[in-house]
């Protein structure tokens, strides 16, 4: 059975078509835990909790599954899609080849007004809540500006892409103790690093900190799947 706060919160973020507002309850509820890896999304179900015919639920359902958020098994139906350590190490390596160029191109394109929008990005992160979900939005507010300095919108979807299928198992490294003040170091480097003009050190520390988070967060998968 789905949780009843999956429709309750529905109330609170509606806007657009059914399917919108469906869509985006569960995508929030993925996001935040509350449907879990692997488990089902009934039609019915849904459209009865959402209180709409099975037409905006599949719409939402098949948004959804090009998202990477759902998965749809013959004989099975929809479920809440899952990845494991070998597709996440592998996701983040291509997002660190794109974020990398992306970093690159920004600083060597970046205005003075776009320098001001990142140290504004990067004060924002440094004094942000210490919540996983507001500090991986503060997180990626701060690397979208650089890479916005580009103006390569091909290359920002396709890394927004690989940020929405990989971003609820690898926020997690946010939350360990002290590295919170880990992450706001690497952050200042790379913000020197746009500074100074250094686009080929832009790109290596945005590659290393995005490698080193992901490793970070497959062993808290790993640990938490042996607790």
């Amino acid at each position: 059975m789905l949780p009843s706060r999956l429709f309750t919160s529905a109330g609170t973020i509606g806007h657009g078509t059914a399917a919108d507002t469906i869509c985006a309850a569960l995508r929030d509820a993925i996001m935040a835990d509350v449907l879990h890896e692997g488990q089902g999304l009934p039609q019915s179900e849904l459209a009865t909790g959402f209180g709409v015919s099975i037409i905006p639920v599949r719409e939402a359902l098949k948004r959804l599954e090009a998202e990477g958020f759902v998965d749809s098994l013959p004989n099975r139906g929809a479920m809440v899609s899952s990845m494991n350590e070998d597709d996440i190490l592998e996701y983040s390596h291509i997002r660190a080849l794109l974020e990398e160029q992306a970093a690159a191109e920004g600083v060597r394109n970046m205005t003075r007004v776009d320098l001001a929008k990142v140290e504004d990005a990067y004060e924002a992160f440094v004094e942000g809540a210490a919540t996983s979900v507001r500090s991986g939005a503060l997180n990626r507010a701060f690397h979208n500006t650089i890479y916005d300095a580009a103006r390569r919108p091909r290359l920002s979807e396709m890394i927004k892409d690989l940020h929405v299928r990989l971003d609820r198992y690898i926020r997690s490294h946010l939350v360990i103790e002290g590295r919170k003040d880990i992450t706001d170091r690497e952050h200042r480097a790379i913000l020197e690093a746009c500074r100074n003009r250094d686009a080929d050190l832009c790109a290596r520390l945005t590659r290393d900190h995005i490698l080193e988070a992901a490793a970070i967060s497959v062993d808290v998968l790993r640990q938490k799947k042996r607790g």
